[in-house]
């Protein structure tokens, strides 16, 4: 006996048409989705240069947007800006200088030297946002840096718009690899801006030490970003300073300012004296800790600072250890002091 199974003809017209089918729909699928993908690639591309600098870099574009508001609101004020690095961010409390006369705002960046300061100042230019005063803090390990933009700025190619290559370019040793360079990252933005978008969306779905959120959450109104903590523990603060002594005490060792950063900051200054902009540089305070170990570089920063022709405020008072967090970023109660200090020697 012969069994034999038998499909009902629809249906087995359509199990045998059913792969044609999907292969004629396969290259409409593999067209919509080549589609959607440059469309996410470019619309990022296109927001990180123009509606959304903060997803290309986050310090630069969240108080640029603040100070946009903060202009808005406060009309007509003169506008005294702080710009340097994370000794800055920490140690500059706007709100604490008490100047009623002058809209105030601390536009500080971490690892920011003379190059980066240059690139913000121009930036905020453009924005239509120069100051009437500019307080440029002076951090020597800062103004050490001898290295061409393109060296300088490697690790931060993903933070540039296509503006900023051309303002850094005077100071590039081969400009091309910059453009290189940045090409290939905004190109793949979802891969070189992974941890900043992110952090934007989910920060909790990142590991602690690669989470950026707290660049943006920490900053009061006037872009001041205090240390998390008032206090220290001194097992805490002791592994701060070794790990600043590691970092720094070669440098202060043989210390001198580098030539590039001394080029950048005289463009700097030549560019506001254009604008009408008064610069006035500033140290921030250092613990015992920091002032020991930079002690060696001192001759060569006094000399420096003698020569570049602007008047520079140093802080006032005696500052100890447990005023920081390591030696030299100061913690809260300290910046306000500080703030003060500074607020009142501008008058």
């Amino acid at each position: 006996m012969r069994l034999a199974l038998r499909l009902p003809r629809p249906f087995a017209r359509r199990s045998r048409s059913a792969p044609a089918a999907r292969r004629r729909r396969a290259p409409a699928a593999l067209l919509v989705g080549a589609v959607v993908i440059l469309a996410a690639v470019v619309g990022l591309a296109g927001a990180v240069e123009t509606v959304k600098p903060e997803w290309r870099d986050p310090e630069y574009g969240h108080r640029l947007k603040q100070l946009h508001a903060l202009r808005a609101a406060n009309p007509g004020r003169p506008l005294v800006l702080a710009v340097g690095s994370s000794r800055t961010q920490m140690g500059v409390s706007p709100a604490a200088m008490t100047r009623p006369d002058a809209l105030v705002y601390n536009f500080g960046q971490s690892g920011a030297g003379p190059l980066r300061v240059h690139l913000t100042v121009e930036r905020l230019a453009a924005e239509g946002i120069v100051p009437d005063v500019l307080l440029v803090e002076f951090f020597p390990a800062a103004f050490a840096h001898d290295g061409p933009a393109d060296e300088q700025l490697k690790e931060l190619t993903a933070r540039l718009s296509w503006a900023d290559l051309r303002r850094v370019e005077p100071y590039t040793a081969d400009a091309a690899v910059l453009r290189r360079r940045w090409a290939a990252d905004r190109t793949n933005s979802w891969h070189s801006l992974r941890l900043v978008l992110m952090s934007h969306a989910q920060p909790g779905w990142l590991p602690w030490p690669d989470r950026l959120n707290f660049q943006w959450e920490m900053m009061d109104p006037f872009g001041f970003s205090p240390y998390p903590h008032d206090e220290v523990s001194d097992p805490d603060r002791d592994r701060g300073v070794k790990r600043v002594r590691d970092q720094y005490a070669g440098l202060m060792s043989d210390y001198k300012v580098g030539a590039m950063s001394d080029r950048i900051f005289r463009d700097l200054l030549e560019r506001c004296r254009e604008r009408g902009t008064r610069v006035v540089m500033y140290s921030t305070p250092e613990g015992p800790s920091f002032r020991a170990l930079a002690a060696p570089a001192e001759p060569a920063v006094r000399a420096y600072l003698a020569g570049v022709g602007v008047p520079v405020v140093e802080p006032a008072g005696d500052y100890a250890e447990t005023d920081f967090a390591d030696g030299h970023h100061l913690l809260r109660p300290a910046a306000e002091r500080f703030s003060r200090q500074l607020g009142a020697a501008l008058r």
